[in-house]
């Protein structure tokens, strides 16, 4: 049972920018999209088809999860501090403004 809340713990805190996507999709009411989710960045090339800025990191999730505007499958990713023991990240959902 430890064990389990510890990699739960570890799986949630945003200390890294995968975690901090698992985090946004957890908190948009996905339990089982945020577990499977799979994060991995999303390549510059493809960028251009998000909101958002060139200079933010954006993630692509495995498994897209619904919202009330449209399906999300990938996320933008902004860190927010710098601290002595670790960094915190936050993300945002990025939607498709291109085709």
């Amino acid at each position: 049972m430890v064990l389990v809340l510890l990699v739960l713990l570890l799986t949630f805190t945003p200390f890294i920018p995968s975690n901090a996507v698992r985090l946004c999709i957890l908190q948009s009411g996905h339990p089982f999209a945020a577990v499977l989710s799979g994060p991995s960045k999303l390549p510059k090339s493809e960028i251009k088809y998000y909101s958002g800025s060139k200079k933010q990191m954006h993630y692509q999730i495995n498994v897209p999860f619904s919202t009330d505007s449209a399906d999300v499958d990938v996320l933008v990713v902004h860190k927010v501090s710098k601290n002595h023991f670790y960094n915190k990240y936050v993300a945002t959902l990025a939607y498709a403004v291109g085709p």
